[in-house]
């Protein structure tokens, strides 16, 4: 098997996955995939729908789609019973998908020889694709021991740099945006389709704003004109007189990581010295809270964490007065009060 395995200092093994390149492009030819699943968590959930769409010279040319038998899980039944129950009421509600339906669906060792045949060696394309090719690589792996090394595309990870403005870039708020139609989602094909027509539509963005891809993942260097230094977060000062001593945040020290979807680190870094707190940039035994963005294109990321959150879980184990906060959790704190 093509896991690469590393030790850490418990000795306990993890899987590093040695996937195909990300590519900043925009290529005419591609497969776009798409996965249902039982969970967001590729350790315990499961493959539950696999779509694909095939595409030459910007066309649909042939298409993929087949619902996946996961393993089955054993739960005890309202009459003490055990019974096979492969997902929860809210993924039938969200996808549509029963557990009568998968009961009768192929196992993955039938569907999945059958995807890699259709992908072929093709540039994959997928929105925050990383999702898609976690699963589906540990899948084919564990099933039929190859290695998913397609090159790809992430819609996402474009759509932040061609549409800054947005308010935010999920599937559903692209399609709105952006026209597309077919806006009926959490199904593999239908979300393959409306992933090919949203690219679409950012390709011809791009061309008739003469866009340069490439210049939008340069980082300004030191040494030319106009360079910008970072923001240092602790100097930031209060802006007008909402500070509000009730405030949870107030007079504590908060640190972020990851990308945020609602606002920039600056307005949120803002937003929290208005209120009366501080700002760090980075972990320090003085941090009451750490806000977590989006990870998907954070270069330092390992194993899913980045710096800045392990060294918050290090500091939580030692005892720290340290709270983790999702974006949301974050953006409820400082809109209720």
């Amino acid at each position: 098997m093509d896991f690469e395995i590393r030790f850490n200092s418990d000795d306990n093994h993890k899987k590093i996955r040695i996937k195909g390149e990300n590519l900043i492009a925009l290529p005419d030819a591609y497969t776009v995939i798409d996965i249902e699943t039982t969970g967001l968590d590729q350790r315990y959930d499961q493959i539950i729908e696999i779509g694909a769409v095939k595409v030459v010279n910007n066309s649909i040319t042939d298409t993929f789609e087949s619902l996946v038998q996961p393993d089955p899980s054993l739960v005890l039944g309202d009459n003490d019973e055990w019974q096979t129950e492969y997902v929860d009421e809210f993924i039938t509600e969200l996808t549509g998908i029963t557990n009568e339906m998968l009961e009768s669906a192929p196992p993955p060792e039938e569907i999945l020889p059958k995807f890699i045949a259709f992908i072929e060696n093709d540039t994959l394309l997928g929105h925050n694709i990383h999702f898609d090719i976690n699963f589906l690589y540990d899948l084919l792996i564990e099933t039929v021991d190859h290695r998913l090394s397609n090159n790809f595309v992430d819609l996402l990870r474009l759509s932040r740099k061609v549409y800054p403005h947005f308010e935010n870039h999920k599937l559903a708020t692209l399609a709105s945006l952006l026209g597309v139609k077919e806006v009926k989602g959490h199904r593999a094909l239908s979300d393959c389709r409306i992933t090919h027509e949203c690219f679409q539509e950012l390709v011809h963005s791009v061309h008739i704003r003469n866009i340069d891809l490439d210049s939008l993942w340069k980082s300004r260097s030191k040494s030319r004109p106009g360079y910008i230094r970072a923001l240092d977060l602790r100097e930031l000062k209060p802006e007008g007189f909402t500070v509000n001593e009730d405030h949870p945040i107030y007079d504590k020290y908060c640190t972020f990581t990851g990308k945020l979807e609602r606002m920039d680190r600056r307005t949120a870094a803002q937003i929290v010295v208005n209120i009366g707190g501080k700002c760090l940039n980075s972990v320090t035994k003085e941090t009451n809270f750490l806000i977590l963005g989006n990870f998907d294109y954070c270069s330092s990321i390992r194993d899913g964490k980045s710096s800045k959150l392990k060294r918050a879980e290090e500091l939580m184990l030692k005892g720290q007065d340290l709270k983790v906060l999702s974006e949301d959790i974050f953006y409820d704190l400082i809109t209720s009060y």
